[in-house]
């Protein structure tokens, strides 16, 4: 454990003078996937005897695509949670209508700290934050600018990333090639930007788990290759290429079957693909499960063939379940995999994926040995109590660096807001 996690701790079994209970609200509107498995992670294992959570998000998602349950699991938590609707792309009125509630829920829950979580609610919890006179903490959970191919639009949302910077206290950059990345594009100050990885709790399949009957769900009823990812079906995953690469090892492999776990705005048209192409009958786009871990049990490899990555948790759950993992060659993705717990390919290739995918599949020790290692690296890196840990030690020290802050800039924006 590291000095600041030790400090934490202390603080949080009253050791240290001072200590309080800290009210910190996690404002979200990216409440499917990946966030939404990050803030319910971070809010089940934070010390809840020093943070208190709330959280303000939509009810569900405008694009939630089946991935509706995040209000519901946090409040069988008993996690207090916000109805504030917000919209993922600019919209005006809903903003400014968001903007207001979360500066009054701010002033009537006493809150002490705001994080914010993706690109929307970064912008408006950080607003919010400020007008409200408190400090904000904001993860990315990617840069959403990285995905942009129009170069003039690509600039605006970076840009936009970087003036709400000025707002904020700190930005957390879940991974060290997502801060690396950060640092390049100067969004923020150097000493404003931390990493602090994600981190997950292990899944556990139930005694009762039928790894036979689940492949047979899911198509592959031999003991010939299952294939499979968890993600959202959009751009930034590259369905395109899950598809490609499937088309390539299917020639070499003709009993193969894939699997695309996850909804999204993509799935109708990667299911045009792989018709197109004529392996329909080998591909399946599953939409949104809720029996992700069970469905990954069943898998022979892990494919992520993501453009760009902030730090993916999908490959973490499949790495503790023994599941071998190949993905592309991104930011983020490389931090987990470049140690030796999976395989990457240059991001794009096809020809790459399938080549080291039909290499794995012939290669039992080999994959065994990948397994192996893949599930003891993730065990000792990628935990969700060291993540919580390391937080509520960044919490600290933004809370007691802003005490000590000048305020006539918070009553300045309250003036404004309103």
């Amino acid at each position: 454990m590291s000095g600041l996690c030790e400090r934490s701790s202390e603080r949080a079994a009253g050791f240290l003078p001072g200590a309080k209970d800290m009210r910190v609200l996690q404002v979200v509107e990216a409440t499917t996937a990946g966030v939404r498995r990050h803030v319910q992670t971070l809010a089940s294992t934070i010390d809840r005897r020093r943070y208190t959570l709330a959280v303000a998000c939509p009810p569900v998602r405008a694009q939630a695509f089946g991935d509706s349950l995040f209000v519901a699991d946090l409040q069988r938590a008993a996690v207090p949670v916000h109805a504030v609707p917000m919209l993922r792309a600019i919209s005006p009125a809903t903003d400014i209508h968001a903007l207001r509630q979360l500066v009054q829920l701010i002033h009537a829950e006493q809150i002490d700290l705001v994080h914010a979580h993706s690109s929307k609610a970064g912008v408006l919890g950080r607003v919010a934050a400020r007008a409200a006179g408190v400090p904000s903490v904001y993860t990315p959970h990617s840069l959403h600018f990285l995905g942009i191919q129009n170069p003039a639009k690509r600039v605006f949302f970076l840009l936009l990333e970087q003036l709400a910077a000025r707002l904020g206290d700190r930005i957390i950059a879940v991974s060290p090639g997502e801060h690396a990345l950060m640092l390049a594009h100067h969004i923020a100050r150097p000493e404003q930007i931390s990493c602090i990885e994600n981190g997950i709790v292990a899944p556990q399949l139930p005694a009762s788990y039928d790894r036979v009957a689940m492949r047979a769900a899911l198509g592959q009823s031999s003991d010939a290759a299952l294939i499979g990812t968890v993600a959202r079906c959009a751009a930034q995953k590259n369905p395109r290429l899950f598809v490609e690469a499937a088309a390539a090892l299917l020639r070499d492999l003709p009993t193969a079957r894939f699997v695309w776990c996850g909804g999204g705005e993509l799935q109708a048209q990667a299911e045009q693909w792989a018709a197109a192409r004529g392996i329909g009958h080998a591909v399946r786009f599953l939409g949104h499960r809720e029996d992700v871990a069970a469905l990954m049990g069943a898998l022979d490899l892990f494919w992520l063939t993501s453009n760009y990555e902030g730090l993916p948790t999908a490959p973490i759950e499949a790495m503790l379940l023994g599941v071998p993992v190949i993905a592309t060659d991104v930011v983020g993705t490389r931090d987990l995999l470049k140690s030796g717990a999976g395989l990457l390919v240059p991001p794009g290739d096809a020809q790459a994926l399938a080549r080291t995918s039909f290499m794995l599949v012939q290669r039992r020790d080999r994959r065994e040995a990948l397994a192996r290692a893949a599930r003891r690296i993730a065990a000792e890196r990628w935990d969700a109590a060291r993540m919580a840990c390391e937080t509520a030690a960044l919490y600290d020290q933004v809370t007691t660096a802003h005490a000590d802050r000048p305020r006539w800039r918070s009553a300045h924006y309250q003036m404004s807001i309103r």
